[in-house]
């Protein structure tokens, strides 16, 4: 793969599994460093970084916020921060849950709609002034 992305950092969310785990392993492949993202047992983050690191990402670290805690998002977006901050944002975190109109409950269109919108609105508006700055921003 292309190394222009070498140095980069990237935030991938829902990156311990499934297209957010091959987005995270396509960066790494191209030099960038990878913040993995999601809601995993310890052995699952480190399998998911573990392969992230045998994809060729110099550097890896799991973090685990909620995305339906805006809080959550915040305080994980602060340690991505001091972690160095991210350059490339690529929001896969989502969920789905099949069900009838008739079968649908609040609970799940509120679940629905807070990681899958609300959670990349907060990981947007959390990243965006750095990559701004840095004119990184991907």
């Amino acid at each position: 793969m292309d190394r222009m992305l070498e140095g980069r950092t990237a935030l991938v969310t829902g990156s311990v599994q499934g297209i957010g785990l091959a987005i995270a392993e396509a960066l790494a492949s191209a030099g960038v460093r990878i913040a993995v993202h999601g809601l995993a047992t310890p052995e699952e983050a480190a399998a998911a970084e573990a392969r992230v690191r045998d994809a060729g990402a110099p550097e890896t670290r799991f973090f685990d916020a909620d995305m339906r805690d805006p809080d959550a998002i915040g305080a994980m977006m602060a340690d991505v921060e001091a972690w160095g901050g991210v350059d490339i944002l690529a929001n896969n975190a989502g969920i789905q849950r099949t069900v009838s109109l008739a079968d649908a409950t609040r609970d799940i269109w509120d679940a629905v709609l807070a990681v899958n919108l609300s959670g990349t609105f907060h990981t947007m508006r959390a990243a965006m002034p750095r990559m701004a700055e840095a004119a990184t921003g991907g």
